[in-house]
C-alpha cells in the first residue's frame, strides 16, 4: 500500500514539475523536452513508401557547349542499283575544222626529219656494202683500197682523214687480206710500219714494238741508206723495207 502511494505521488510530482516548467519557459513550439531512455537499441523499422514526385522545374538556360572534333567516316554502304539508261539525244551539227596547234606542226616536221633520215640511213648502208665489196674484212678489221699511189706520209694523212688507219696487218689473216688488195692494185702497198726513229727498229706508228711480220728473206737491208718504211709484196705478201719517198698503193684499215 505505502509503495503504490509512493510511485502515484511521484508520477504526479514529475508531472506538476513538468507543468511548471512548460509555464515558466515557453518556447515558440510547444513541446516538452525528450527523455532519453538507456538501452538496447531497437529493431529498423519497415522502410516507408517513395514521396510524390515534386512539381516540374522549369527549363534552364542552354549553355554554349564546345563542339568536339568529327570522328572518323564510318565504312562505305552498299553500292545502290543501276540507274535506267538515260534516251539518246540528237547528235549536233558538225562544227567547223579548228587551226592546227602549233604541237601538231611540230610534230608533222618531226615525223616528215625521221623519214628523211630514214632514207638517209639507208643510202648510207647501200654506200658502205658498195664500200665493202671492194675492201677485205677480216675480225674486227676492215681494209679498203683508196686506189691512189702516193707516198708513205700522204698516205697516212690520207687514211686518217677518213677516220682511218694506214693499214697495217697484226696476224697471217690480216696479212693475207692486205694482200689481196694489192694484188688487185698489181702494186706493193705500203704498211703502217717504219724505222724513222731507231735504224733497224721497225715500230707501228704508236711506237710499240712489231707483234707479226713476214719479212722476205733478206729483208730489211735498207738498200742505198734510205729505206726506212714497209711495203707488202703483192705475189707472195711477204714485206719489204722501201723508201719512204716513193709512191705506193694506198690502203687504209677502219
Amino acid at each position: 500500500m505505502h509503495l503504490l502511494q509512493l510511485f502515484t505521488a511521484l508520477v504526479l510530482g514529475t508531472s506538476l514539475g513538468c507543468a511548471a516548467a512548460s509555464e515558466e519557459f515557453r518556447p515558440e513550439a510547444n513541446t516538452c523536452p525528450q527523455v532519453i531512455t538507456c538501452g538496447n537499441p531497437g529493431l529498423n523499422g519497415l522502410p516507408g513508401r517513395d514521396g510524390r514526385d515534386g512539381a516540374k522545374g522549369e527549363k534552364g538556360d542552354q549553355g554554349v557547349g564546345v563542339r568536339g572534333q568529327q570522328g572518323f567516316p564510318g565504312k562505305a554502304g552498299p553500292p545502290g542499283p543501276v540507274g535506267e539508261r538515260g534516251e539518246a539525244g540528237v547528235q549536233g551539227q558538225k562544227g567547223e575544222k579548228g587551226e592546227t596547234p602549233a604541237t601538231d606542226i611540230f610534230q608533222q616536221q618531226i615525223y616528215a626529219l625521221e623519214s628523211r633520215f630514214q632514207e638517209l640511213h639507208d643510202e648510207c648502208n647501200n654506200y658502205k656494202q658498195a664500200v665493202l665489196l671492194q675492201g677485205m674484212t677480216v675480225g674486227q678489221k676492215t681494209f679498203i683500197s683508196t686506189h691512189q699511189h702516193d707516198t708513205f706520209a700522204n698516205g697516212r694523212a690520207r687514211c686518217a682523214k677518213a677516220g682511218a688507219a694506214l693499214a697495217c696487218p697484226m696476224n697471217a689473216d690480216e696479212n693475207a687480206a692486205v694482200q689481196e688488195l694489192a694484188k688487185r692494185g698489181a702494186k706493193f702497198a705500203f704498211l703502217n710500219v717504219n724505222d724513222l726513229q731507231t735504224e733497224g727498229l721497225f715500230v707501228y706508228e704508236n711506237g710499240k714494238a712489231l707483234g707479226y711480220t713476214n719479212w722476205k728473206k733478206g729483208e730489211p737491208n735498207n738498200y742505198g741508206g734510205n729505206e726506212d718504211c714497209v711495203v707488202i709484196i703483192p705475189e707472195n705478201a711477204q714485206w719489204n723495207d722501201f723508201n719512204c719517198e716513193q709512191r705506193g698503193l694506198i690502203i687504209c684499215e677502219f
